[in-house]
C-alpha cells in the first residue's frame, strides 16, 4: 500500500472535488472514495486522514466547529459496541452514525413489536417482527455506508462478551434489565473497556460515564438484582433526550476528557437537567 500523501500533494489529486469553505478546503464523496480505490483504504480511514490534514469530508462541514478534525478522526477510527438496539440504542446508532461513527457492533436479541412504535427510533410498521439489530444495521448505512456494521442477534452473557468486549473500544449500554447492566459494567471494566450507561423511566432519564471510579451503575443500583427485562412506560422525548446525554458524555471522553464520578439527570415533567456526584457534590467551576 502506497503512503498516503501530505497536504501539498493531496490538494492536486483531489481538485475536482474540493470546494474551499472560508479558509478549509472540503471534499465531496466521490473525491474521498476515489483515493480509497487508489490506495485500497476503506473510506473512513481516508476520511480520518483527510481530517488529520484539515480536509473536511463535505458531509461533516457542518460539524465544524462542534468538533475538531482530531476528535473526528477518533470517532472514524473507534469501534463502539451498542449493548440494546431498541429505544435508546436505536437513538443512540443513529446520532453516531451522523457525527461519524466508523465501526459498531449492535447486540440485541429481540424483534420489534407494535409497543415500541411509541419511541424505538427504527421501529415501523414495516420492520414489526423483524430483528432489531439487523433493521438498524440497514438503516444506519444508508445513512453512512462507509461504516463497518455488526449486527448480532444474540443475548449477551459471560460467554459472548469477552469476545466483543476485546474487540471494542468503549461500549454503550442501552439494555432494560438492571441486572444485565451491571454484567455488563462487571465485564466492560473487567477488560478495561470504557462503558457508558443509560437509562430511562417514564419522564425520567440518566446517563453516566466515568472511568476512574468502578462499576458507576452497580453504585448507583446496590440492591437491585431483577432478572428480566421490565417494560419501560416512556416516550420517546424520554428516550432521545437520555441518548443525546449518553453521546455527549461519549464525545467528551474522545475529547480526552475522562470521567470524574458524574451523572447526569433529567426530569422532563418539570423540565429540569441536573448535573450530579457519584462521590459528592461537584466542586463550582469543575467543567
Amino acid at each position: 500500500m502506497a503512503a498516503f500523501p501530505t497536504h501539498e500533494m493531496l490538494l492536486p489529486e483531489l481538485w475536482p472535488f474540493l470546494e474551499l469553505r472560508g479558509t478549509v478546503h472540503t471534499v465531496s464523496t466521490e473525491g474521498i472514495r476515489h483515493l480509497a480505490r487508489k490506495f485500497s483504504l476503506p473510506e473512513r480511514e481516508v476520511m480520518a486522514e483527510l481530517l488529520l490534514q484539515n480536509i473536511w469530508p463535505v458531509r461533516f462541514s457542518r460539524s465544524m466547529g462542534c468538533v475538531t478534525a482530531e476528535q473526528l478522526a477518533r470517532l472514524l477510527r473507534c469501534r463502539v459496541l451498542i449493548a440494546g438496539c431498541g429505544g435508546l440504542g436505536g437513538h443512540v446508532a443513529e446520532m453516531l452514525a451522523r457525527m461519524g461513527a466508523g465501526s459498531l457492533i449492535l447486540c440485541d436479541p429481540d424483534a420489534f413489536d407494535e409497543s415500541n412504535l411509541n419511541r424505538q427510533h427504527f421501529c415501523t410498521e414495516k420492520t414489526l417482527g423483524l430483528p432489531k439489530a439487523e433493521v438498524c444495521r440497514n438503516a444506519l448505512l444508508d445513512i453512512a455506508s462507509y461504516m463497518d456494521i455488526e449486527a448480532r442477534t444474540v443475548m449477551l452473557d459471560e460467554n459472548n462478551l469477552p469476545e466483543l468486549l476485546a474487540r471494542a473500544d468503549v461500549v454503550i449500554d442501552c439494555l432494560d434489565s438492571v441486572a444485565r447492566k451491571k454484567m455488563l459494567e462487571d465485564a466492560a471494566w473487567k477488560a478495561s473497556v470504557p462503558c457508558v450507561h443509560g437509562s430511562v423511566s417514564r419522564s425520567e432519564g440518566l446517563a453516566v460515564f466515568d472511568t476512574t471510579h468502578p462499576r458507576p451503575f452497580s453504585q448507583l443500583y446496590p440492591n437491585e438484582t431483577e432478572e428480566d427485562a421490565v417494560p419501560m412506560n416512556t416516550g420517546v422525548l424520554t428516550v432521545v433526550g437520555t441518548a443525546c446525554l449518553m453521546v455527549a458524555l461519549l464525545m467528551r471522553q474522545l475529547r480526552g476528557r475522562r470521567g470524574n464520578g458524574q451523572l447526569l439527570h433529567f426530569d422532563l415533567s418539570i423540565p429540569e437537567l441536573e448535573r450530579l456526584s457519584l462521590t459528592g457534590p461537584e466542586p463550582e467551576g469543575n467543567a
